[in-house]
C-alpha cells in the first residue's frame, strides 16, 4: 500500500467521525419526536462501533444448496457448520474469534443472550443449558439443549423447530482464520422464507464490511437469486459484493471458464452491474484437508486457489471497509435529514390541525353568547323579586289585619280605665312589636331564599356552558385544561341573597325614610321604630285616656281608641312594607350586579385561556420556523457532506 493510500484512509475516518457529530448536533438542534431521535442515535451508535471496530466482517449470501456452510468451513478451516438437508437458520450466525468454542442465543422476544459453553465445568453447562430450556419454552416446550456447544450449534441451523425462533446467533471460536480479525456472517438462504430479504439488508446495512454473493456452477445465477438481490441491496450495495461461483470442481474442466462467464453476463443483465467480480471456487477441499483426509493432486491445487481467493478477501474487506462506513455514514446524514424534516412536517401539520380546531371550538359570537346569559340571570332576578314584592304584599295585609283583630280584642275586653291604659301602653305596643317582627323575619328568609336561589340558578348556568366550552377547547387543542379553567367561586355569587337586613335596621330604615311627627304626640321617631323597639305606641296616650272619659261612657271610648290604634298599626305596617320593598330592591339591584361580575369573570378566563392557547401555538409556531430553516441549512451541508463522501468513495474505491 502506497503512504498516500494510508493517508486518503486516515482522512476518510477523520472524515466519517466528523460527519456523525454533524449529524448528532443537527438531531440535538431539531429535537425531534424521542422515537424518531432514538433511531438516529441507534445508527450513529452502530456506524461509531465500525468506525473503533478495526475486525473486518464478510457476509455470506446465497440460495439454499449454494454451498454456503462448505464455503464458511472452509474459510475457517474447520467443519464448525453443519450441512443442512434443509434451510432452517431464520436469522443471521455471526462467527467470530474467541479463546474457546462457545455459543451465545437470543430467543424471540427476548433481548437477553444466553451462553453455551466453554467445555470443562459440567454444572455451569448444565445451568447455561437450563436456562436456555427456559428461555425457549414459550416457543418449543419440547426443546431438550444437547448437552455441548457444537450439538447445541447444529441443532439450532438444522432443526426447524428450534431455528425459526432465534433472533441471534453467535459463534465464538480459536480458528486461526479468525484470529486476524475476520468475522464471517453467514445469513439465511435467499429462497427459504420472505423475511430473509430483511435479515440480508440489515446485515449489509449495518455489520458488513463486505458480502460473497455464492451461486453453484451447476446451475449459475438463477432468477430468484437476482430477483432477491435487486430486492434487498440498492446499486451501492450490489457493487460491494464478489461474486463466486461454487462446486466449480464438478463441472468439467473444459466448461469451467465458460461457467464463470456465463455467471458474469448474468449478473450484469440481471443486476446491471458493468463490471461484476467473479471467482471460481471450491472449498470441499479445504474441508476435507482440514478434516485430514488425502486430497489428489486436483484438489490440491483448489486448495491453493482457494487461498488465494481467500486473501484477496480480505485485502477486498480491508479496502472496502472505509467505503463501507463512508456509505454507512451518507446512509445516515440521509436519514437523519429525512426523519427530522418528516418530524417537523408532523409537527406542522399538527399545529395547522390544533389552529383549525381552535377556530371551530372556539365562542363564534362571544357578545351575544354572554349577552344571552346575562338576559337569562337578570330574568331569573327580576322574577324572583317579582315574587318577593308580590309576598311583602300578601305577608303585609295578613300579619296587619291579624295585629288589628287582636288588639282591638284587647281593647274592646278592657273592663275598666285603668285595664283600657295597661292595654294601650303595653299589649298593643307588645302586639305591634311582635307581628312586625314575625312579618319582617319572614320577609326577610323568603327574600334571601328567592334571591339566592335565581342568582345561584344563572350562576349554575353560566357556568355549566363555559365549562362546556372548555371543554369543547381541550378536545380541540389538547392542552387546556377544563375543569382547571371553570374554578370560578359560583358559591359567592348564589350567597348574595344572604345578606338581608335584620328586622329592627329595616324598620329604622322605614322610620328614617318616612316623618310622621305628630300622630301619636310630639318627637315621635316614627311607628314602625316605636313598635320593634318595644316603646310605647304614643307619648301620653295611656294618660289620655282618663280625659277622654270625660261625660262619655267606657264602650266610646274604646271605639275611638281603636280608630286610633288600628291608623297607628297600619302607619307602622305601611312603613315596614315600604321598607321591605326597599330592601327587596337592594337585593335585586346586589344580585344583579354580583351576577355580572360573575359572568364578567368568566369572560375574562376565557379570553385569557384562548389568547393563552393562541400565545402557545404562536410559540410552537416560531419553532417550527426556526426549525424549517435549520433544516434547510442541514439540508445544504447534507448534501455538500455527500458530495465530499462521493469523492472519498472514489478514492478509497480505486485502493
Amino acid at each position: 500500500m502506497r503512504p498516500s493510500d494510508s493517508t486518503d484512509i486516515a482522512t476518510a475516518l477523520a472524515d466519517a467521525s466528523e460527519h456523525l457529530t454533524f449529524v448528532e448536533r443537527l438531531t440535538a438542534d431539531l429535537r425531534p419526536a424521542p422515537e424518531r431521535a432514538a433511531a438516529v442515535g441507534a445508527a450513529i451508535d452502530r456506524v461509531r462501533r465500525r468506525l473503533t471496530d478495526g475486525r473486518l466482517r464478510l457476509a455470506v449470501i446465497g440460495e439454499f444448496s449454494s454451498g454456503k456452510s462448505t464455503f464458511i468451513n472452509g474459510l475457517l478451516r474447520a467443519p464448525v457448520l453443519p450441512v443442512a438437508v434443509l434451510p432452517t437458520t431464520a436469522t443471521a450466525v455471526t462467527i467470530e474469534y474467541g479463546p474457546a468454542f462457545l455459543v451465545r442465543v437470543r430467543v424471540a422476544g427476548d433481548p437477553q443472550w444466553h451462553t453455551v459453553g466453554p467445555y470443562g465445568d459440567p454444572a455451569a453447562l448444565g445451568t447455561q443449558l437450563a436456562s436456555l430450556r427456559t428461555a425457549f419454552k414459550a416457543h418449543a416446550p419440547a426443546f431438550r439443549p444437547p448437552g455441548t456447544p457444537h450439538q447445541l450449534l447444529e441443532v439450532l441451523t438444522t432443526d426447524g423447530g428450534v431455528a425459526s425462533h432465534l433472533s441471534g446467533l453467535r459463534v465464538e471460536l480459536p480458528a486461526d482464520a479468525l484470529a486476524d480479525g475476520l468475522v464471517v456472517i453467514d445469513t439465511p438462504g435467499t429462497n427459504a422464507e420472505a423475511h430473509h430479504t430483511d435479515v440480508a439488508r440489515r446485515v449489509m446495512a449495518e455489520e458488513a464490511d463486505l458480502a460473497v454473493v455464492l451461486t453453484s456452477a451447476l446451475a449459475p445465477v438463477p432468477m430468484s437469486l437476482t430477483a432477491f438481490l435487486l430486492e434487498a441491496f440498492d446499486e451501492t450495495t450490489l457493487a460491494r459484493c464478489t461474486y463466486l461461483a461454487t462446486y466449480i470442481d464438478r463441472v468439467p474442466a473444459a466448461d469451467r471458464a465458460t461457467v464463470v462467464d456465463t455467471v458474469r453476463n448474468r449478473l450484469r443483465g440481471g443486476l446491471g452491474l458493468p463490471h461484476p467480480e467473479v471467482e471460481p471456487v471450491s472449498a470441499e477441499a479445504v474441508v476435507r484437508l482440514a478434516a485430514g483426509r488425502q486430497l489428489d493432486p486436483e484438489q490440491i491445487e483448489w486448495v491453493a486457489r482457494f487461498a488465494e481467493t481467500d486473501a484477496r478477501l480480505r485485502e477486498t474487506m480491508a479496502r472496502r471497509r472505509k467505503v463501507t462506513v463512508a456509505d454507512s455514514t451518507l446512509r445516515l446524514l440521509d436519514e437523519a435529514v429525512r426523519i427530522v424534516e418528516e418530524d417537523v412536517e408532523v409537527q406542522r401539520a399538527a399545529l395547522a390541525k390544533d389552529e383549525e380546531a381552535l377556530d371551530r371550538a372556539r365562542i363564534r359570537d362571544f357578545p351575544r353568547f354572554l349577552g344571552e346569559h346575562r338576559e337569562r340571570g337578570e330574568r331569573l332576578v327580576s322574577s324572583a323579586a317579582d315574587k318577593v314584592r308580590s309576598e311583602i304584599d300578601r305577608r303585609h295585609q295578613v300579619a296587619r289585619d291579624h295585629v288589628w283583630q287582636k288588639c282591638t280584642s284587647q281593647i274592646e275586653a278592657a273592663a275598666s280605665v285603668s285595664a283600657l291604659e295597661s292595654v294601650v301602653n303595653d299589649d298593643v305596643t307588645a302586639d305591634l312589636s311582635s307581628g312586625l317582627s314575625s312579618m319582617l323575619k319572614d320577609l326577610d328568609t323568603f327574600m334571601t331564599e328567592q334571591i339566592a336561589s335565581a342568582v345561584g340558578s344563572a350562576a349554575a348556568g353560566v357556568t355549566e356552558a363555559f365549562e362546556a366550552e372548555y371543554t369543547r377547547l381541550g378536545e380541540a387543542v389538547g392542552y387546556v385544561r377544563p375543569s382547571a379553567r371553570a374554578q370560578v367561586a359560583t358559591a359567592r355569587v348564589v350567597a348574595a341573597g344572604a345578606s338581608g337586613l335584620l328586622p329592627v335596621a329595616l324598620a329604622a330604615k322605614a322610620a328614617a325614610a318616612a316623618d310622621r311627627k305628630g300622630r301619636w304626640g310630639a318627637g315621635a321617631v316614627g311607628m314602625a321604630v316605636g313598635a320593634v323597639l318595644g316603646g310605647p305606641v304614643g307619648a301620653g296616650l295611656g294618660a289620655l285616656v282618663g280625659g277622654w272619659l270625660g261625660g262619655r261612657n267606657l264602650v266610646k271610648v274604646k271605639s275611638e281608641i281603636c280608630e286610633q290604634v288600628q291608623a297607628g298599626i297600619s302607619t307602622a305596617f305601611e312603613e315596614a312594607r315600604d321598607a321591605a320593598g326597599q330592601a327587596a330592591r337592594e337585593h335585586r339591584r346586589a344580585a344583579t350586579a354580583t351576577f355580572h361580575a360573575h359572568l364578567d369573570e368568566y369572560r375574562k378566563n376565557y379570553d385569557s385561556a384562548v389568547a393563552e392557547i393562541r400565545s402557545e401555538q404562536q410559540v410552537r409556531g416560531a419553532e417550527l420556523e426556526r426549525k424549517r430553516k435549520a433544516l434547510a441549512a442541514a439540508r445544504a451541508e447534507a448534501e455538500h457532506r455527500r458530495t465530499a463522501i462521493s469523492a472519498q468513495r472514489a478514492v478509497l474505491a480505486a485502493l
